[in-house]
């Protein structure tokens, strides 16, 4: 007996078997999902080293583009392109760890000193806060009463986290893991960017192996949209922040503010958060200079916010560009689901991500807006509103006047006329049939001869 196959059926059987094998798949994980989640964990910290060398590469792939730019104007017509790419490549490195070891050396011990001083003399600190706040409150007792209850309050919960604390910024220092991770990074780091045409090309050649042409196009416009607002932005932030923290030390030095290097660090870092940034780092330095002395408690407020009204109008702008092209309201959103899901670096990453989305929204509108011979700038709609519709299909209703015009009949005379409807005139002329025309013959058309018999034979 000869087995016959029957193509249909083969094609549901196997629909039918990777339904069950996904559901299958799906109770499993639903019942594992501890387990699954321990194992991402694990994959995802062996996968660091990687995960910091893409970082790094990131944000080293410009500085060794510039010095690439550099090289081609000094030495015209170079043919060693491994060459060019090894020099750039080290220098840009060079640049890179510079500006690493120099931030850590110079802010990290300051910044420790600070906040060891500050949790040591703590209890001080709450005492002078205590007796100035009094001097300033003396003719308002209730108020004094509730700002000393709270200072006490704070008090003494920062000196029962006094040895967490501790714990925790010598645990920091220690940390070998983290040095670990980026020491691999950077060294992942340099393979990437050494042969980074041959890693782009390869994911070309995936791409179009595995998609049709015009995906594969979408799928690299879409990588090309990514690098260009994750790096304008990363990079552009990063620069400003450091440009503000130099500002903001040069200032605070000036005007003679107490723990000024580690506010400085404070404004910088929180200055790479856009919108909320100044707002968020000038509480917490508020706050530890209200400990120490009151009285410059506006002046720093005053100087924060000349600074990031300087940094706003004038700095960033030159810095950044329209590297985003958000609107304010999107900036905010952003900033509320990426610092909600993944805290600072989601209020970091948010912006460039619904930037990128935004971005491809608005391709997706205007193109279909194009095939409707529709005009795409945004102010015609705000011009034209109410030319955007057909009024003409709209049904107006009646006015007050019109309805009072009008004349509707009662019951009774519209069943007398439904009963004796109106008869109409007929037109005669119109029912009448029309008679026939007798049409006589031509005078040429000649009766047609008599049948001739046949001759009869001769007997």
């Amino acid at each position: 007996m000869r087995f016959r196959t029957n193509k249909k059926y083969n094609t549901i059987a196997i629909y039918a078997i990777v339904v069950i094998a996904v559901n299958a798949l799906l109770v499993f994980a639903f019942f594992k999902i501890n387990t699954i989640l321990g194992f991402l964990g694990k994959l995802l910290d062996v996968m660091m080293p990687v995960i910091y060398g893409l970082a790094i590469a990131f944000l080293v792939n410009p500085i060794m583009v510039t010095v690439e730019k550099i090289y081609n104007k000094i030495f015209k017509n170079a043919k060693r392109a491994r060459l060019r790419r090894g020099i750039s490549v080290f220098i840009a490195s060079v640049i890179f760890l510079g500006i690493v070891v120099g931030i850590i050396a110079v802010i990290v011990p300051e910044f420790v000193n600070s906040f060891n001083e500050i949790v040591d003399n703590i209890s001080d600190l709450i005492t002078n806060a205590q007796q100035k706040i009094e001097k300033l409150l003396r003719n308002y007792p209730k108020v004094q009463d509730a700002v000393n209850k709270k200072l006490n309050e704070f008090g003494s919960d920062l000196t029962k986290l006094q040895p967490v604390l501790e714990n925790i910024v010598n645990g920091a220092m220690g940390f070998v893991g983290v040095l670990y991770n980026f020491i691999l990074g950077f060294f992942v780091s340099i393979y990437l960017l050494f042969s980074k045409e041959l890693h782009i090309a390869q994911v070309k050649k995936v791409l179009f192996a595995n998609f049709k042409k015009s995906t594969a196009d979408k799928i690299l416009h879409f990588g090309q949209d990514a690098n260009l607002v994750f790096s304008g932005f990363i990079s552009g932030k990063i620069i400003d922040s450091l440009i503000i923290g130099v500002i903001c030390f040069i200032g605070l030095t000036l005007i003679g503010m107490p723990y000024n290097i580690l506010i400085s660090v404070i404004v910088g870092v929180t200055n790479i958060i856009p919108f909320f940034g100044p707002l968020i780092g000038a509480i917490p330095s508020a706050l530890l200079i209200l400990l120490v002395e009151p009285k410059m408690v506006i002046w720093l407020l005053l100087f924060i916010l000349l600074l990031q009204q300087f940094d706003g109008n004038i700095l960033g702008p030159k810095i950044l560009g329209g590297t985003t092209g958000l609107p304010a309201i999107w900036v905010m959103i952003s900033l509320f689901i990426g610092g909600g899901l993944f805290g600072f670096v989601g209020m970091l990453l948010g912006v460039p991500t619904c930037a990128l989305l935004y971005k491809i929204v608005k391709e997706n509108i205007e193109n279909k807006l194009k095939r409707r011979k529709m005009p795409t700038d945004t102010q015609y709609y705000i011009d034209n509103a109410g030319k955007l519709t057909d009024l003409k299909s709209r049904k107006t209703p009646l006015t007050v006047e019109e309805l009072e015009s009008m004349v509707i009949p009662s019951c009774d005379e519209v069943n007398e006329a439904v009963d004796h409807p109106p008869e109409f005139p007929v037109n005669e002329a119109e029912t009448q049939e029309p008679e026939e025309e007798l049409t006589e013959p031509p005078d040429d058309v000649s009766e047609p001869p008599p049948d001739e018999e046949d001759p009869v034979p001769a007997e």
